[in-house]
């Protein structure tokens, strides 16, 4: 088959797979910071609510809501969202762009 008809060259089709061993774990462990951070959201309101001295629950929300330990956690729930599908987006773009490559080889051998 001859290169230019290629979408990806064989050097980058290795080098996108390469691509997607090497960060699994990294994006494993982003999915989990989004966890954890999601949570940590929560967990900060509840004690941030117990910790307010106001009479009404609204009012202790709105205590635990406005805190700096609330925004804080607010600043890493998006900030770990962000980074992880930031990875998530690259490798689907790799995946498309294998498939995509595979798919054209297929089908010009179909063809031949």
């Amino acid at each position: 088959m001859n290169m230019q008809q290629r979408i990806v060259s064989e050097i980058e089709l290795e080098k996108a797979l390469d691509f997607l061993r090497d960060h699994a774990r990294a994006l494993g462990e982003a999915k989990a910071r989004v966890v954890r951070a999601g949570h940590m959201l929560k967990h900060i309101e509840a004690l941030e609510f117990k910790k307010s001295e106001a009479t009404s629950n609204d009012r202790r929300q709105a205590d635990a809501r406005t805190s700096q330990a609330y925004l804080d956690a607010i600043v890493e729930d998006a900030e770990a969202a962000g980074a992880y599908e930031t990875m998530k987006a690259l490798r689907e773009a790799i995946d498309a762009a294998i498939w995509a490559t595979c798919s054209s080889e297929w089908v010009r051998a179909l063809r031949a």
